[in-house]
């Protein structure tokens, strides 16, 4: 038996350096190596993330794929360690345009994070803005501002405020699309906006990434200047060496 654990920390220090290929490939190779199938979905659940981010949608579906297989292979379906299994299939789903699958595995996900988790734990806001995501189109919009707002209540509670961030921007896109004309473009955009109004000491790398997510927002929503603030405090960070 190898040490999933081990693995999965050498992982997250080469994305933190940025050496992609080699990340990827420690992975696979412990998948390979593993023969115990809890250690192979523990890091299935790993490469199914980097594949959509990294890789291919091909290839993040076939890791999601393989991980709910082993899920109940080993009668793990309904099991704590399975709650992010169904969510980070499912955002795999939604990403390569499997729609219908996607809500599937967030319904199902949901069910454990409700069973295995207590009420408004902040784990609830990552599914529920990935629920959101998902819903985002012209049928269901209103659907994902629901979730947008659940997951925003959590993340204020918690004192998640980089994410928080990203999530009242993600509903001023929203109302921007769908009701552009609405006074809550403006509101979230702006709450967005002073929530990343942080002093350079309180700025660590998760707020450099954030930046960047607030970069792509402020652009859809005409915010130039805001656009290009957020892109030179992320570049500024980003170009910096952390090879060694």
């Amino acid at each position: 038996m190898g040490d999933p654990e081990a693995a999965i920390a050498e992982f997250d220090d080469l994305l933190s350096r940025e050496r992609f290929a080699e990340a990827g490939e420690l992975l696979r190779a412990s998948i390979e190596n593993s023969a115990d199938a809890r250690e192979k979905i523990s890091l299935y659940n790993e490469l199914m993330g980097f594949e959509r981010q990294y890789g291919t949608d091909e290839n993040a579906v076939k890791a999601a794929e393989n991980a709910l297989t082993l899920l109940e292979n080993e009668e793990l379906s309904d099991s704590r360690p399975a709650a992010y299994v169904f969510l980070n299939a499912a955002t795999v789903m939604s990403h390569a345009g499997e729609k219908e699958t996607a809500i599937e595995l967030y319904r199902r996900a949901e069910t454990l994070f409700t069973r295995y988790y207590p009420p408004g734990a902040k784990d609830f806001a990552g599914l529920y803005n990935n629920m959101a995501s998902c819903y985002a189109d012209e049928t269901s919009w209103r659907t994902a501002a629901y979730y947008y707002e659940r997951a925003a209540g959590i993340l204020a509670r918690t004192g998640e405020t980089c994410d928080l961030s990203v999530t009242y921007y993600n509903l001023a896109a929203l109302y921007a699309r769908y009701e552009p004309l609405s006074d809550e473009v403006s509101r979230y955009a702006a709450l967005g906006r002073r929530l990343l109004d942080a002093p350079e000491d309180k700025r660590d790398a998760y707020y450099y990434y954030t930046c960047r997510k607030a970069a792509a927002a402020s652009a859809t929503l005409g915010l130039f200047a805001d656009e290009e603030a957020y892109r030179q405090r992320a570049d500024a960070f980003y170009e910096r060496d952390r090879t060694q």
